[in-house]
């Protein structure tokens, strides 16, 4: 077999950082290219035998040649596959794109409404969710009844006042 070994954690980093500069090479010079439009997944499987060592795991990564001269036993063989997927920005949201208003002042507003207000009272009351997007500053908020069925849809700007 081969004489080329690393611990997993360092071959992990490695290939990590390796995606990491494909994709600033997929973008190249252009200015705001999500990362995602280059690559929004990858995946990377290795043949190798993986032994502890000093308390880490080891992989010892096996040729077409080591498997054609039999210097391996395939019962010793393992399949190393990581999955790296990218996460959009929306899950990422910069501090500037923070709601100004709480989830609680968002339902108030909403359950203010005569409409909702209304809907509440024929319906035996309502729950509600908010959910703040911020790509437009925005909150979407929702109302169930009793029964969780979707009773009222409501968005609000995100903006005091």
């Amino acid at each position: 077999m081969t004489e080329t070994s690393a611990d997993l954690t360092g071959f992990l980093e490695a290939a990590g950082r390796s995606l990491a500069d494909a994709q600033g090479a997929l973008a190249g010079e252009v200015a705001d290219v999500p990362a995602a439009v280059a690559i929004s997944e990858a995946e990377l499987e290795v043949k190798a035998t993986v032994d502890a060592s000093a308390g880490a795991l080891v992989l010892q990564p096996v040729t077409s040649q080591d498997a054609r001269q039999g210097a391996i036993t395939p019962g010793m063989l393992s399949t190393v596959r990581i999955r790296y997927v990218a996460v959009t920005e929306d899950t990422l949201a910069a501090p500037s794109a923070q709601p100004t208003l709480s989830q609680d002042v968002v339902i108030e507003q909403v359950q203010g409404r005569e409409d909702v207000a209304a809907l509440d009272k024929i319906l035996g009351g309502l729950t509600y969710q908010a959910v703040f997007v911020p790509t437009t500053q925005r909150w979407l908020v929702t109302a169930r009844d009793p029964e969780q069925r979707l009773v009222r849809e409501v968005v609000v700007p995100d903006a005091k006042g």
